[in-house]
């Protein structure tokens, strides 16, 4: 039996060409969207709105089951929940929702594993299994948005999950130019936000081809030697030179930019570093989220004292930005910032 094609990696355009290349009226497409992403079907012989025919059609050559949850954990600390997904070929990736009374965020994984071996990070040790298709990235974010109240303010996206996003740019930007269809989930750009290890290449490439979508940097580090035991990508693309991509993208987009900044006891949470942190902030429009570093035993690293948190914030303040602290959510399951894959590593050894 041939294998079905994911209806997920359609966009709107290439899904009327389908229809069209069988026989059928290209306005199909529009409504099979509509059937899928507004009304959350998953059974293609539900859809009566669409004739028998098609519907057995559809069932025979398009799979809506590209992902199916293995596990999902719920925080019974803070509003997370996480859920392990296994793909069609065995493979797990993980996904979180976090709640807030002012709107929910989707973080989405981009890759199985990662291939950057930042030295803070659980899902590094996975290293790069492969990427994710543009589908696989489109339907994580279906399921978990799927019934929602359709009166709410909608649900903000996050690339901050297992992998680099900007190294799998291609199935990303192709996943959003989807999410964003009006007959689908018609998810605004402005709600999107891609968090990268700072590949200068992709950061470029966003300004021209995805302006609206907004950038977060995870920069960690204000010295290229800190930065380089931290980030390894560092050896490849300089602070400096990832700083001059972030201004060109501030430019172009005249968007802000959101600096991420894992404090890590000892390791780059000094006074100076504060300072050479408020520096950089102040060169394009930004805002920075502190992020106290979640401790795990597979690292050797410490998180700063509350106190020692709240005098770099009020540090780096004064040099004309917004600075937040962030504690992550979910950490009792293991859904925090850097805490992703833990779970596989642990039943793969």
């Amino acid at each position: 039996m041939p294998t079905r094609q994911s209806f997920y990696e359609f966009e709107l355009g290439e899904l009327e060409t389908w229809f069209t290349e069988r026989g059928y009226p290209p306005y199909r497409a529009r409504q099979l969207f509509t059937n899928v992403y507004r009304r959350g079907m998953d059974d293609f012989g539900a859809m009566t709105d669409l004739p028998l025919p098609l519907r057995a059609e559809l069932a025979r050559t398009l799979d809506l089951g590209v992902l199916r949850p293995h596990r999902t954990k719920t925080s019974e600390t803070e509003n997370a929940v996480k859920t392990v997904w296994t793909l069609a070929d065995g493979r797990q990736i993980e996904s979180v929702m976090m709640s807030a009374d002012y709107r929910d965020t989707v973080c989405f994984s981009t890759q199985v594993g990662c291939a950057f071996n930042c030295s803070f990070c659980i899902t590094a040790k996975l290293g790069r299994i492969r990427q994710l298709t543009s589908g696989e990235i489109v339907a994580q974010i279906h399921h978990l948005t799927r019934g929602r109240d359709p009166h709410s303010r909608g649900a903000n996206l996050v690339a901050m999950g297992m992998g680099e996003p900007l190294d799998n740019l291609d199935a990303l930007l192709a996943a959003f130019r989807i999410l964003r269809e009006p007959a689908g989930l018609n998810i605004s750009g402005r709600r999107i936000t891609v968090s990268t290890v700072g590949v200068v290449p992709g950061i470029e490439r966003m300004a021209r081809e995805a302006p609206e979508i907004r950038l977060a940097l995870s920069l960690n580090a204000t010295t290229d030697a800190v930065r380089r035991r931290l980030m390894p990508v560092t050896k490849k693309y300089p602070i400096e030179i990832l700083l001059g991509a972030v201004e060109a993208f501030t430019r172009t987009t005249r968007s802000r930019v959101t600096l991420e900044y894992v404090l890590i006891r000892g390791m780059n949470d000094t006074p100076e570093d504060a300072d050479r942190l408020g520096k950089i902030a102040a060169r394009f429009p930004s805002k920075v989220n502190l992020i106290p570093f979640n401790p795990s035993e597979m690292f050797p690293y410490e998180r700063p004292t509350p106190e020692e948190v709240n005098a770099f914030a009020r540090r780096v303040w004064p040099h004309n930005t917004t600075v937040t602290v962030r504690y992550s959510k979910g950490v009792d399951i293991l859904a925090a910032c850097g805490q992703l894959g833990y779970e596989q590593l642990h039943e793969v050894s």
